[in-house]
């Protein structure tokens, strides 16, 4: 009930739950609020009293520096900044970082820069690079936002090639040049690389076409006409062609998109596209298509029809399904052909059903997904990692080494910082990876922090019975960052002093010292 609930609040605030960047919120918020009351499913005895042991030791057991919350970014790892990559610590308020935002290349820029200390970092190996962020920093894969940590082989996570981030974009323009730059690559053209669009022809007036309707299609490309030889195997010697070639991921990823071809490889992409639907979006961009293939691998009948000629069985079938006329066989190397009259587009014409659009226009989005490959923890370092967390606006979203991530700006999370722990047992003691986990426990419940810091000392004492117990901690609060007083430097100390800690100053003063060591929240 919870994601409806979130909706419904939604449209109390006078929001559409449906627009562009809400529509996931709900289930968003959902899972957030379930992992952060993930504590209300955990019990004490379940913690604790399978590590308690007896012991003659009387004197102070501190632990300290416990984070309980981290969504960061190591200060070497590549974030993909506008004007180039730079390293997470020179990232500075201001900045414009890249983002996706539903596939398509956003800006977005930073408002909040903050940073702390950790051991833990994850290193991510995807066949688009490596990453390296803390455990629950959040990652998108096909099945929405998943914490680094929770990654496994074979997920598959959204990537944007960080070498096409410094391109051209090259918006297209739907119309009858886009249908002939489509319909000429797809019968006579190749991509290479996913970056090379290259057209190699005898006709010079093809060429000439190609080259007008590429610049008309995509505006501010610019491309040139280029006397080559290429060698016949046939006539046993070069032959004299016109080669159009442009250099443009931009360019090259939308036309293999459309056309449903791989963007890997240098190859000619002939025998295996698939018929771009896309075309249909108007009868002005289909007529291009069928033009620019004919040009390119096919023939004129007369002046009023022509046969589109290829040994793509996959295209053709679907080309004479659209235009309801039949496929014919040439008999000739498994090519076969389609008809196609002057009157196609004509509803009723022989009692065909004339143009008829089977898809929008569209625009193929900017990312991709790369499979993970491996998931690893890093050893844990004798130097604590400085790591960094942005906040920005109008996406909360970044990419790291070409890789979508967040900072959790839709989880609601009230306040984060660091935890300090001491007890001075009375022949009872725990062991210690369990007091980060008592912390854990309270802390992922909803919450504040003056309950939260007594829960945890009134716990120990009453599992333990120790001499005294003493609990410090520091948080940064949200709501005085976004909200409110807007104090960005601001943080809250609280503390919890049981037993020896309350009734001895020099005890105190001790822990206090100890604690002193590196304290405080680095902002």
């Amino acid at each position: 009930m919870i994601a409806p609930l979130i909706k419904q609040l939604l449209k109390e605030l006078g929001e559409d739950a449906q627009r562009e960047g809400l529509e996931r919120t709900p289930e968003r918020v959902e899972k957030a609020f379930r992992y952060l009351t993930s504590g209300y499913e955990k019990n004490v005895e379940e913690i604790l009293n399978d590590a308690l042991f007896v012991e003659d030791y009387d004197e102070m057991v501190v632990v300290k520096d416990i984070d309980f919350f981290s969504l960061c970014v190591p200060s070497k790892q590549i974030v993909n900044a506008v004007g180039g990559a730079k390293p997470a610590r020179l990232v500075k308020v201001g900045d414009r970082l890249w983002t996706l935002d539903r596939g398509y290349l956003k800006e977005t820029v930073v408002t909040t820069v903050t940073s702390r200390k950790t051991r833990e970092i994850v290193e991510v190996r995807t066949r688009g690079g490596r990453v390296r962020l803390t455990p629950d920093h959040p990652v998108m894969t096909e099945s929405g936002w998943q914490e680094a940590q929770d990654l496994r082989v074979g997920t598959r996570v959204e990537w944007i090639n960080p070498r096409s981030l410094c391109r051209t974009p090259y918006r297209p323009q739907p119309g009858y040049a886009l249908g002939y730059v489509l319909g000429a690559v797809a019968a006579d053209g190749s991509i290479q690389d996913g970056r090379c669009v290259a057209l190699i022809v005898k006709d010079r007036r093809f060429a000439e076409k190609y080259r007008t309707t590429l610049t008309e299609a995509f505006p501010g490309s610019a491309s040139k006409i280029e006397s080559v030889a290429v060698p016949s195997g046939f006539l046993r010697r070069d032959t004299s062609m016109f080669r159009v070639r442009i250099v443009s991921r931009a360019i090259a990823e939308k036309l293999c998109r459309w056309l449903g071809v791989s963007e890997e490889g240098a190859r000619s992409k002939t025998k295996s596209f698939v018929f771009p639907r896309v075309v249909t979006s108007s009868q002005e961009m289909m007529q291009g298509f069928l033009d620019g293939y004919c040009d390119g691998d096919g023939y004129a009948v007369g002046s009023s029809a022509k046969y589109i000629v290829s040994s793509n069985q996959r295209f053709l079938t679907a080309l004479a399904d659209y235009l309801e006329t039949p496929l014919k066989k040439t008999g000739t190397g498994g090519t076969a052909r389609v008809y196609v009259s002057s009157h196609w587009h004509q509803a009723g014409w022989y009692g065909k059903h004339g143009f008829r659009s089977q898809s929008d226009f569209y625009v193929p989005v900017d990312s991709t997904y790369a499979t993970v490959m491996e998931v690893r923890r890093l050893p844990g370092a004798k130097k604590p990692h400085t790591v960094y967390s942005f906040k920005c606006e109008p996406y909360s979203t970044f990419l790291v080494g070409g890789h979508l991530t967040h900072n959790c700006d839709h989880h609601l999370l009230p306040f984060f910082g660091k935890a300090h722990i001491a007890y001075m047992p009375r022949r009872k003691i725990v062991g210690l990876s369990k007091i980060p986990r008592l912390v854990e426990m309270y802390s992922r419940r909803l919450q504040v922090q003056e309950r939260l810091t007594t829960q945890i000392a009134n716990t120990l004492n009453e599992a333990l019975q120790p001499r005294g117990v003493a609990v410090v901690m520091e948080a940064i609060h949200l709501c005085m960052l976004m909200r409110g007083v807007e104090k960005q430097n601001s943080k809250a100390v609280t503390s919890a002093m049981l037993g020896a800690f309350r009734d001895r100053p020099e005890t105190r003063a001790e822990f206090m010292e100890l604690i002193k060591s590196g304290r405080g929240l680095q902002i």
